[in-house]
């Protein structure tokens, strides 16, 4: 007899043998015993999680004769029969290959034929999204008015691609990704009943690999067995799967996390020597920084990393190095290099250079503390907090101040002292209680330092400012003047918060409290003094000469 696959051969001949689905198959069952057959059932899910399976079982248990507690007897005549693949009341049609209205067409007119020898003619149709429009139409009428004896069992893994009126004519159910303990136990069964050892490593590396489908793992584990019959170890899953051995993917970590570019280089060269995949490399390194993160934010148990204990204990070792947001930094940054090594011609090179560039930060580098940085400057600078520092000198405390004193001779003697030192010193002004006319100078000699300090403020405001023109200091009232064609500066400067805000500025300048007021500059009348006769006579000589023009004077 020929060889026949392990996923065919322990393929589920009742309900109780679907791991994984007891949420379909309890419904399944219960619907079986109380008589409450629908007429069209949707089953959907990923690739070998058991809806071609459940579909043949519920065949056989709609049918069966002698069945035991809603599961198929699978020994009475019908259930035989649909085994064998004999029965012509059980037709499964793979819709990928027969999608076509014309195929349709003919399974509707089949339908209206009574079954053979069982009680329900079930229609199994496969991978059924994959049908035409013009087919789901024509299906469309046989599945809203179906004959009592007919049976429709939908099967798909993109459900979404099915026409919102067939869904709802069906009863669907949705079939789980399987978790890995349960595919990990199933295949410690079948190893059992064929007599082969195993490493449980090894088999938890196929469960991991498989991502929930357990067609997937059965299929590698038959690759396995014919790979080595005596025993399936850690290393042939290895060798079969492409796959980079773990303890060189934590190694790899490992070096990672210390930034050692040059063994991090000798590493890798091993790794592609051996003939590995680079983004099958990357994938793993990927997935062990993902379980450190699981151990660091969880502390998780084995179910969630699909790892061994050993291996999860050299994990926790290795992640107490490292925080959890350098953590998401690896893991971003080695996605990032997956991605563009997939496109890239010399996708060697590229990881060499992603490696690098990545390792090459000192190791002192604090993330958190250049969050708390960055936030910090955002607040100063929403609060404006920031701009007055800069514009203002840092204050030393009252203690250390002297109070300046300005006296004509210590000035003297300062400049003198600071001529000899060859150091420069600015010149310290003050305008406390000084004069309007002393304020009048002050800002006239300081309004572009003045325009500065306005424009860290506001730099709108800035520009308002800078088109008046200081009029004159009347009780210490500072007045500006605006040009009567800069209407809309005026209405802006004359702003409640606008004025204010200036007034702070200026004060603060001058050091002296000082109001401000800003008019429309008044404009002026050419008034020209009266002229004599002479004058008149005057021009017009000079204008049309003296032949021409003649002056006559009454006696």
């Amino acid at each position: 007899m020929s060889h026949q696959a392990i996923y065919r051969k322990f393929r589920p001949k009742i309900f109780d043998d679907v791991l994984g689905q007891e949420h379909v198959t309890r419904t399944l069952k219960n619907q079986i015993l109380t008589d409450n057959i629908a007429h069209a059932y949707l089953f959907s899910g990923i690739r070998g999680t058991g809806k071609t399976s459940t579909a043949k079982i519920f065949s056989r248990a709609v049918n069966c004769l002698n069945n035991h507690d809603g599961n198929p007897c699978n020994e009475c005549e019908i259930c035989r029969s649909i085994l064998d693949e004999t029965n012509m009341d059980v037709i499964e049609m793979d819709a990928a290959s027969n999608n076509g209205v014309e195929d349709i067409r003919e399974l509707r007119d089949k339908v209206k034929f009574l079954p053979v020898k069982s009680k329900y003619k079930v229609y199994i149709i496969d991978e059924v999204h994959m049908l035409s429009k013009g087919a789901f139409n024509a299906l469309l009428k046989t599945l809203e008015e179906p004959p009592e004896h007919l049976l429709f069992i939908l099967a798909t893994t993109e459900p979404q691609k099915i026409p919102a009126t067939i869904l709802s004519r069906c009863q669907r159910f949705d079939l789980k990704r399987i978790k890995s303990s349960v595919i990990v136990e199933n295949m410690k069964t079948i190893c059992n009943e064929i007599n082969i050892e195993y490493d449980e490593k090894a088999l938890k590396l196929i469960a991991a690999n498989s991502e929930g489908a357990m067609r997937d793992a059965l299929s590698i584990l038959d690759r396995c067995v014919s790979f080595n019959e005596d025993k399936i170890d850690y290393d042939t899953v290895i060798n079969l799967l492409g796959t980079v051995n773990y303890q060189s993917v934590l190694k790899a970590a490992n070096l990672i996390i210390d930034r050692d570019i040059k063994n991090s280089m000798v590493l890798v060269d091993d790794i592609l020597n051996l003939g590995k995949e680079i983004s099958i490399f990357l994938d793993e390194l990927i997935i062990c920084f993902r379980n450190m993160l699981i151990i660091k934010t969880t502390n998780s148990t084995d179910n969630l990393m699909r790892i061994s204990e050993e291996e999860a204990e050299e994990l926790k070792k290795v992640s107490s190095k490292i925080s959890v947001d350098e953590i998401v930094k690896f893991i971003e940054e080695l996605s990032t290099a997956q991605l563009e090594c997939k496109r890239a011609l010399n996708p060697r090179v590229l990881l060499e250079t992603k490696l690098i560039k990545m390792l090459n930060v000192s190791k002192n580098f604090n993330i958190d503390e250049l969050i708390n940085r960055i936030i910090m400057l955002e607040n100063n600078i929403n609060n404006n907090s920031f701009a007055e520092k800069q514009s203002k000198p840092a204050k030393r405390p009252a203690a250390e101040i002297e109070k300046p004193v300005f006296n004509e001779v210590k000035i003297q003697n300062q400049a003198t002292e600071n001529k000899e030192n060859s150091k420069p010193v600015k010149e310290v002004k003050s305008f406390e209680n000084k004069s309007d006319e002393a304020i009048y100078d002050a800002i006239i000699k300081g309004w572009q330092t003045i325009l500065k300090k306005v424009r860290i403020e506001n730099a709108g405001l800035q520009a308002i400012i800078r088109e008046s023109k200081l009029d004159g200091v009347i009780n210490k009232k500072a007045v500006f003047e605006f040009d009567p064609k800069f209407t809309f500066h005026i209405n802006a400067a004359n702003q409640p918060k606008n004025k204010q805000k200036f007034k702070e500025v200026i004060s603060d300048f001058l050091n002296e409290d000082c109001e401000v007021e800003f008019i429309i500059k008044k404009e002026e009348k050419s008034t020209k003094p009266k002229q004599t006769i002479d004058d008149v006579y005057a021009d017009l000589v000079s204008e049309f000469g003296e032949e021409i023009v003649e002056l006559k004077q009454e006696d």
